[in-house]
């Protein structure tokens, strides 16, 4: 598909804040998680390799020719791979030094690729992905309507280590509900202990207007976890963790803000969490969090 402007607003991981952001897609294929409200009403659409280069023109001045690149969208690895190696040529005709380029895809995204792809595309510079893993709790993510499970997830993750594709999986706290932070805290753990990913991200599950989830909240069909619920499970997480990488909860959404090398420093962020639960009680995690006043990006 191809379009000739952008409306929906250009948006980054936390961890691209260095790299040269180019508007790859807009919208999501999917676009039916009833939790997000990054794309809806944004019909996915993709730039013509002439619309990039404009777009690279413009703003390669300002940067390194060794810089990254990171295609914006919610999940631009879901068009077809001789699309991605267009843009990849536009890319290196004006970074022939390029480091390297990332983006995002759905879980659901990665079975369309064969391995054979996956590893052209890791050789041309596919230096990292952002992954919809979400959560391992397989109840969680059938009511946020994210059509794969924990089990799929570990599949498609072995497919990028079997490709030499590193990747940035996402965890969402407090994502099944309130009562189920500790299931889903074992069950991520799980799923996260049989994959190597590069980093995992966390944010905390907030209900915001205009999403299906907040539907099923006035219906009586969801009712969120508190925010002593989802800053134990991250503990519970990171206790059942035993892999080494990099945990990431800097993210505005969490309710409280560690990033950290597992291998180095988790016991002491255990501990740390620990003793924060210990010290203030429910009302006063809701009272310091304020999810209410989060707002949509």
């Amino acid at each position: 598909m191809t379009m000739v402007e952008f409306t929906e607003p250009a948006m980054r991981p936390p961890q691209e804040a260095g790299s040269i952001l180019l508007r790859a897609t807009q919208g999501c294929t999917y676009n039916q998680c009833n939790f997000c409200y990054v794309s809806r009403g944004y019909p996915f659409a993709a730039v013509t390799p002439e619309q990039m280069e404009r777009e690279l023109v413009s703003v390669k001045a300002r940067y390194q020719d060794k810089a990254m690149v990171y295609l914006t969208g919610s999940n631009p690895f879901a068009l077809p791979t001789g699309q991605l190696k267009t843009y990849l040529e536009v890319i290196r005709k004006h970074l022939p030094n390029l480091s390297g380029f990332s983006m995002q895809t759905r879980i659901g995204d990665l079975p369309a690729k064969s391995l054979t792809e996956l590893q052209e595309l890791k050789a041309q510079g596919l230096s990292h992905l952002y992954t919809g893993t979400e959560n391992g709790n397989d109840y969680a993510l059938e009511i946020m309507y994210k059509r794969h499970s924990a089990m799929d997830a570990v599949e498609q993750l072995h497919r990028l280590d079997e490709a030499g594709i590193e990747y940035v999986t996402f965890y969402i706290l407090g994502m099944a509900g309130r009562g189920r932070g500790r299931e889903s805290a074992a069950a991520t753990a799980e799923m996260f202990n049989q994959v190597r990913p590069r980093r995992i991200t966390t944010t905390g599950m907030t209900i915001f207007p205009d999403t299906p989830i907040h539907d099923l909240v006035t219906e009586g069909k969801y009712e969120e976890a508190s925010e002593k619920e989802k800053i134990e499970e991250m503990m519970t997480f990171l206790e059942l963790l035993t892999i080494d990488t990099f945990f990431d909860a800097v993210h505005y959404l969490n309710p409280v803000n560690y990033r950290f090398r597992t291998s180095s420093d988790k016991s002491e962020v255990i501990a740390e969490i620990r003793g924060f639960l210990a010290k203030y009680s429910e009302s006063e995690l809701e009272t310091m969090v304020a999810r209410h006043m989060m707002r949509s990006l």
